[in-house]
C-alpha cells in the first residue's frame, strides 16, 4: 500500500548558480529543517518545467510555488499570487515578472485541463535584484527569503493544524 498523498507541497523554483534565482531553493532548504520529517508535507526543488510541477503537485490539496521574480518592487519584497490569476494586474498596476513564470502559467493549464488543480495554488515571489551568473544571494534578497521561509511556515502549521482538528471531530 502506497503512503497517503501531502496534505501541502511546497516547490521551489530555480537556479542557485544564478544567483538571486536561487533564492526558492534556499526557501525549501530552510523549511526542510522544520517540516522534513512530517509525511504531509512535501519539499520538491524544480527548474520549473511544466509537466514536472504538476507531477510534483499532484494529490496535495494546498501547493505553493515559490520563485525569485522581477516585477519593479523593492528587493526582498515577498508577493503572495494566485496561481491561476498569473496575468492579472496587482492595484500598482504591475504584474508578477521572472524567468520562470511562463511555465507556471502553462503548468496551470496543463493543470486545468487534466483536472489536477489542487483546491489552494498560491505563488510566493521573492524579488530579486542580481540573476547574473554565481551563487550567493543579495543581501535584500536573503531578507525576503527568511520572510517567504516564515510566512510559508505559519501557513503549513495552520493547513496541519486544522487538518488535525478535522480528525478530532470525526
Amino acid at each position: 500500500m502506497s503512503a497517503p498523498a501531502p496534505l501541502v507541497t511546497v516547490i521551489g523554483i530555480g537556479n542557485p548558480y544564478r544567483r538571486d534565482d536561487g533564492a526558492a531553493g534556499v526557501v525549501v532548504r530552510m523549511l526542510r529543517e522544520r517540516f522534513g520529517d512530517d509525511q504531509r508535507v512535501r519539499l520538491v526543488e524544480l527548474d520549473g518545467e511544466s509537466v514536472r510541477l504538476v507531477q510534483a503537485w499532484e494529490g496535495s490539496s494546498q501547493v505553493w510555488l515559490v520563485d525569485a521574480v522581477r516585477s519593479g518592487r523593492p528587493p526582498g519584497s515577498v508577493h503572495e499570487v494566485d496561481a491561476t490569476r498569473l496575468a492579472d494586474l496587482d492595484d500598482s498596476g504591475k504584474r508578477l515578472g521572472g524567468g520562470h513564470l511562463m511555465g507556471l502559467a502553462e503548468a496551470v493549464e496543463l493543470a486545468q485541463a487534466l483536472d489536477l488543480l489542487p483546491a489552494q495554488l498560491r505563488i510566493l515571489g521573492i524579488e530579486g535584484v542580481d540573476f547574473d551568473h554565481g551563487e550567493g544571494l543579495h543581501e535584500e534578497t536573503a531578507l525576503g527569503v527568511t520572510l517567504a521561509a516564515e510566512q510559508l511556515s505559519e501557513s503549513i502549521r495552520s493547513a496541519l493544524g486544522h487538518e488535525e482538528r478535522l480528525h478530532l471531530t470525526r
